[in-house]
């Protein structure tokens, strides 16, 4: 039996790529403490990674089989993505830089 996560005091995720958002979930499922610098988006791999369509100008909603919700295409949407995975979430920018938002 694999007790990896059991003994597991902390996941740590810098650039994690295609993995990023399992390993988010996994962290928030489990209880463990993360720390998760994400990169690329990966946005066609994960068509079903969506985000809330807030305050739309038009004041349209969903009707007429309009969508209120919009693919994760950015890296600020995936940011925004993977905090809305848990309340306490937050998000910390690092002194360099590229990517260099962390989620923990």
């Amino acid at each position: 039996e694999d007790n990896l996560l059991a003994n597991c005091n902390a996941i740590v995720a810098l650039h994690p790529d295609e993995a990023t958002g399992s390993i988010v979930e996994t962290a928030v499922a489990n209880e463990i403490p993360f720390l998760a610098v994400p990169c690329c988006v990966f946005s066609r791999l994960f068509p079903e990674r969506t985000k809330p369509i807030v305050g739309r100008e038009d004041g349209s909603g969903s009707e007429g089989g309009e969508s209120n919700s919009t693919t994760v295409s950015t890296y600020y949407d995936l940011v925004d993505w993977l905090v809305a995975k848990h309340p306490d979430i937050k998000v910390t920018r690092l002194p360099f830089d590229g990517a260099n938002i962390a989620v923990w």
